[in-house]
């Protein structure tokens, strides 16, 4: 293999290697950021659980004013018995304690309701405090863990560019500025390998002789249908096999 043809092939592997790098640091934030809303919904099911907290105690206590409103009449009935005179009074009077006494069992039978209603709500933001918890203690440790990936990352894409500089310095600028302008033109893939006889990156069957210019390895050769430069990869003994 030629020198010029060892450099491209190197290079592609570093731009490779770089460009998965910054794509995946590219990611990074909207990672950050799905953590940062798992913690906000589990933030929000605890405000939810809570509300629902206060208005339940705020109808046990107007049940419970109600309650306390229906007993004032019944002490009032009672004092009433003493001043009837009338059996029609007195029927009138017991038909208006009969009347809050229902009233007052229908308000302490909304209030049992509204108490065992209570117990499942407090279970509820039992349980949403926990997963609140869970969230954010998790959440942090995956925002420590994505912020030791993106450091690494930054690192990685360093060194990979100061290695990439110092390979490109050897390469002749006109073959260096072809490699370049196919590298933007072509996704990032401007260097490919030939397999079988087939380009690794277009999947396009290529013509015999180029194939045969290819194997040698001693001249840029590129791809009839998407220009990228080839090179000539053999068989790994596993695909050798395969091809048997």
């Amino acid at each position: 293999m030629t020198p010029v043809l060892a450099s491209l092939i190197a290079l592609q592997h570093l731009d490779t290697a770089a460009e998965v790098a910054r794509r995946r640091l590219a990611e990074l934030p909207a990672a950050a950021q799905q953590l940062a809303a798992a913690v906000a919904a589990a933030a929000d099911a605890v405000t939810g659980a809570k509300a629902r907290m206060a208005e339940n105690n705020t109808a046990r206590r107007e049940l419970e004013k109600q309650v306390a409103s229906v007993d004032s009449r019944l002490s009032r009935f009672d004092d009433h018995k003493a001043a009837v005179r009338t059996n029609q009074e007195y029927t009138a009077l017991l038909h208006e304690i009969a009347t809050a006494r229902a009233e007052k069992d229908a308000l302490e039978e909304q209030i049992l309701l509204t108490m065992e209603q209570a117990d499942r709500l407090a279970a509820e933001l039992a349980s949403a405090e926990t997963t609140l918890a869970d969230t954010t203690r998790e959440g942090r440790a995956a925002r420590a863990a994505l912020e030791a990936e993106r450091q690494a990352l930054e690192a990685e894409i360093d060194r990979l560019t100061a290695e990439r500089t110092r390979s490109s310095a050897g390469v002749e600028p006109t073959v260096l500025g072809r490699y370049e302008r196919l590298l933007q033109q072509r996704r990032m893939v401007a260097v490919a390998a030939m397999r079988g006889e087939t380009c690794e990156a277009c999947y396009v069957r290529l013509r015999p002789a180029i194939a045969q210019q290819i194997r040698r390895n001693s001249d840029i050769v590129q791809c009839d249908n998407c220009q990228r430069i080839l090179y000539f990869q053999p068989p790994q003994p596993d695909e050798a096999v395969a091809a048997r």
